[in-house]
């Protein structure tokens, strides 16, 4: 069961350079928009005079070597040439000061990294974007620099680098932070945290510089566009950083995306978990009322869910504002307009027990909003649903900014009079002022991530037995009289509660004290409320006659303080977690629980519902239990995909095993993508088409790719996809791309990349690496007869190169290109179809006749049914 995500996953970046914190802001150390267009000055509008001076002027990208040139996204902008000596370099004046394990600092900058720069270090990868390398203390040697590759808070060693997962893209602007919040150092890029380290050192103050290092001449010189450079002397928060890319003074929350829309009934659903909290500016009497309200939403409806703390509640007039009643203020486009209110600036105002919308500026504006009051202990709640084509006549975008704020009128003695108002983000009331509203950003809804392997103990699909799918052979036996039914994906288990249950005995694997994740499916089948009685449980590790009896158990009942399925752990103090609610008798509910061994996190059909601290586990001698609790608590209904893990799930990886999917946003084209990141038995296909490869031999996982992971094929091992059952629509025949990087030893024989044979015997597709040290790229139609075979490029021998090759029939051209170089271009005598089947089979790494094998590392495979121009090709080797 698959629940697709369609959104759109790009982050909308508005280019004003007004926004985000000032001139007046006292942490802004230096303020470079890089925008002048002339002269040989970088101004400062920090206000603290650091005006930078442009060494070799002519020593950048524009005409006759300018370094002003005019970018058609962000306008006037620096540029730099990367040429050591004369190339371009900003020298400002700036001396970062000494950072200890306390002190903080912010770096934000837009580039756009020219194709021309180098990816590795020794191709350019430890270049100078900001900062310096020789500048500072010199024994040990201190520096702090951004570069195509790292940061680098440099103290002797490589311990307080941050290696970016992929390497600065060329040709696209990209927005990049790095903030020093005492000894933590965080990464983000496009305004989305991408990796953080804890610091171990402290570096020494150090000169700033742009475009290379400065200090004696220009040395390490960089390649490409820079706009917008500002550093300050404190950690920037994520909604300073968005509010910078957005270009606005501030932003005041991030409405989160509802992956599942919440039910409008005033209660509050688990999906009102990924919704950041605002709270009301209480009223002076602290006897009055107080509250919080959330926002979340989708691609249909904008969603406001308040929760008032009131003692007195009054609804006795006929406009709603006198009475206690909740004011949401909506500003499409955000465009904090102080003319009183039109368009889509609207005022909408629900009175407690009211049916009626009343407001200003709403007559046109409330078809489809629902909203659901429920009386609470404390107060009341309301939970609104606000179709956007109603409110602002359009759909959103991931991105986009609204003004929003929420009031709250207080009643305490009836009549036509209010006691008091509450306000949120407006500094003086508002109602008629959208100047006065808050801003908020649309968050990017988030992406489920596969979990795959990784700290995967166990896992028991329950399709036909108990046997474990991980490959760690912990198989389970099953009591009593289960049977097999259809599941969420295959078949599952059902148990009747009689004594049915599946055991797997003890094993040192599944006594996990540290890190953990369960996983599960499952059908409650019976009343009261999930189970039979008021105990029952559909997993645990845990025995009655064990000492210690039990590690953790998966249950409803036994001492358990709420009415609700939960995950228990046997720690000091005891810790538990809940799914939040009653489970639906007979349908199917993912549950499952993430703990990094300080903090026990519950999840509800892949979203988080309650967090609780939580300790080491006690190791117990017990089995792993499906389908009862060890005591004779025995489920009641069917369960399926359950999986343990020996680390703590992300929430995108908790998304993922409830069955979510996200639009790749993947080129449709390409039909193979193999990151190899991750090598086990599988290697993962990450185009979406869902095309694995089988690992045949000795393909190991490699840390040392060009983008993260990387594949090493030894021993004639290769990866398997299965050709005879290869889909034959994302098998190329008309157009085609391969490419990958490689890293080969010189062993003296061929190195296949990838090879296919077709139905008629005919070998399809040959590219190699030649023992002559040249590439081959190779294509055949049906018959065997060959289309071209193409011999260029040079191998270099332990050394990583990318190598693509492309065929059109359309044009008749065949091209091979190495690192992003047209390596050779040929015109095919007789354009035909290649072969269109891989019925003889079809392999990564090696020939379908055992020959050929590849031996060395390979990253990014991708196979595409149409030929990358070479601009595109350059583009993926950059990781775009």
């Amino acid at each position: 069961m698959c629940k697709k995500l369609t959104y759109l996953a790009s982050f909308v970046l508005l280019l004003s350079l007004v926004g985000g914190a000032g001139a007046a802001d006292p942490d802004l150390l230096g303020w470079w928009p890089l925008n002048e267009g002339f002269g040989e000055i970088a101004v400062d509008l920090s206000g603290n005079g650091h005006g930078g001076t442009i060494n070799n002027p002519s020593g950048g990208l524009g005409l006759d070597g300018s370094v002003w040139v005019e970018d058609p996204e962000r306008g006037m902008v620096l540029s730099f040439n990367g040429v050591n000596g004369t190339g371009a370099c900003v020298t400002t004046g700036v001396t970062i000061p000494a950072m200890d394990l306390t002190t903080d600092f912010t770096w934000m900058f837009w580039c756009k990294q020219d194709a021309s720069q180098g990816f590795t270090s020794a191709t350019g990868g430890n270049d100078v974007i900001l900062g310096n390398r020789y500048g500072g203390t010199a024994a040990p040697l201190q520096f702090v620099k951004f570069t195509p590759t790292n940061f680098e808070f440099y103290n002797g060693d490589n311990t307080n680098f941050i290696t970016y997962p992929e390497v600065m893209p060329s040709s696209v602007w990209v927005h990049n932070v790095t903030v020093k919040d005492g000894d933590k150092l965080t990464y983000y890029r496009d305004g989305f945290e991408v990796r953080s380290i804890t610091l171990t050192k402290t570096v020494d103050a150090n000169p700033f510089y742009m475009g290379a290092d400065g200090f004696n001449g220009v040395q390490e010189a960089w390649c490409g566009y820079l706009s917008d450079v500002r550093i300050y002397n404190k950690a920037a928060t994520r909604l300073e950083i968005l509010a910078v890319i957005a270009g606005v003074e501030r932003i005041d929350m991030e409405v989160g995306f509802a992956v599942v829309p919440p039910v409008i009934d005033g209660e509050v659903d688990a999906i009102w978990s990924v919704a950041s909290t605002q709270s009301f500016v209480p009223l002076a009497d602290p006897a009055n009322a107080s509250g919080t309200w959330k926002v979340l939403y989708d691609m249909e409806n904008l969603y406001v869910l308040v929760d008032i703390t009131d003692d007195s509640l009054q609804n006795d007039s006929e406009a709603a504002w006198q009475d206690d009643s909740v004011e949401v203020y909506f500003d499409g486009g955000n465009t904090k307009l102080s003319t009183p209110l039109s368009g889509d600036d609207h005022q909408y105002t629900f009175g407690w027990t009211a049916d009626d919308i009343q407001g200003t500026n709403i007559a046109g504006y409330t078809e489809g909003i629902e909203h659901a009051q429920v009386t609470t202990a404390t107060g009341w709640r309301i939970e609104i649903k606000m179709p956007w084509l109603s409110i602002q006549g359009a759909a959103p975008q991931a991105g986009d900014l609204i003004g929003i704020d929420c009031y709250y009128n207080d009643d305490d003695d009836g009549g036509d009079s209010r006691e008091g108002k509450m306000l949120s983000f407006s500094a003086v009331e508002g109602w008629n002022d959208a100047s006065q509203w808050g801003t908020a950003i649309l968050a990017v809804p988030p992406t489920p991530v596969d979990p795959g392997t990784d700290g995967l103990v166990a896992y028991y699909p329950l399709d036909a037995d108990a046997d474990d799918a991980s490959g760690n052979g912990l198989d389970g036996v099953v009591m009593g009289d289960t049977r097999l039914i259809d599941g969420i994906m295959g078949g599952a288990m059902l148990f009747d509660g009689d004594g049915d249950y599946i055991e797997v005995a003890h094993d040192a694997a599944l006594d996990i004290t540290g890190a953990i994740s369960l996983s599960l499916w499952i059908r409650p089948d019976a009343e009261d409320p999930e189970g039979r009685g008021t105990e029952t449980a559909p997993m645990a590790k845990a025995g009655s006659t064990a000492s210690p009896p039990w590690s953790w158990q998966v249950r409803y009942g036994w001492g358990s303080p709420q009415p609700y399925m939960a995950f228990t752990f046997n720690t000091s103090p005891r810790a538990w977690a809940y799914v939040g609610q009653k489970l639906a008798q007979g349908e199917w509910h993912h549950i499952a629980c993430s703990a990094d061994g300080e903090t026990l996190t519950a999840y509800l059909n892949g979203l988080a519902t309650e967090s609780t601290p939580m300790g080491a586990i006690t190791s117990s001698p017990t089995p792993l239990l499906i389908g009862t609790d060890g005591w004779s608590c025995d489920w009641i209904g069917a369960i399926d995909e359950v999986a343990v893990y020996n680390r703590a799930l992300s929430a995108e990886e908790m998304l993922y095993l409830a069955g979510y999917r996200a639009d790749t946003g993947q080129d449709p084209s390409l039909s193979i993508y193999y990151s190899f990141d991750e090598v086990g038995d599988v290697v993962a296909d990450q185009s979406g088409k869902g095309l694995d490869g089988v690992v045949v031999g000795d393909v190991l996982a490699d840390p040392d790719g060009v983008f993260d992971g990387a594949a090493r094929f030894a021993n004639a091992g290769y990866i398997d996809l299965d050709g005879p059952s290869f889909p034959a629509e994302f098998i190329p025949t008309s157009g085609m791309t391969l490419a990958a990087w490689m890293k080969c030893e010189n062993t003296g024989d061929h190195h296949a990349l990838f090879n296919a044979r077709a139905s008629d015997q005919t070998w399809v597709v040959h590219p190699e690496a030649r023992s002559n040290g040249e590439f081959r790229w190779l294509l055949r139609s049906y018959g065997g007869t060959t289309m071209f075979d193409v011999r260029a490029g040079v191998v270099t021998w332990d050394e990583w190169l990318h190598f693509a090759g492309t065929y059109d029939k359309v044009s008749g051209k065949a091209a091979v290109c190495v690192n992003g170089e047209l390596a050779s271009e040929v015109d095919v005598a007789a354009p035909a179809d290649i072969a269109g089947d891989w019925a003889m089979g079809a392999r990564v790494g090696k020939n379908i006749d055992d020959a050929r094998p590849f031996t060395g590392l390979m990253d990014e495979f991708r196979l595409y049914t149409r030929a990358l121009s070479q601009d595109e090709i350059v583009d993926m080797m950059a990781g775009m």
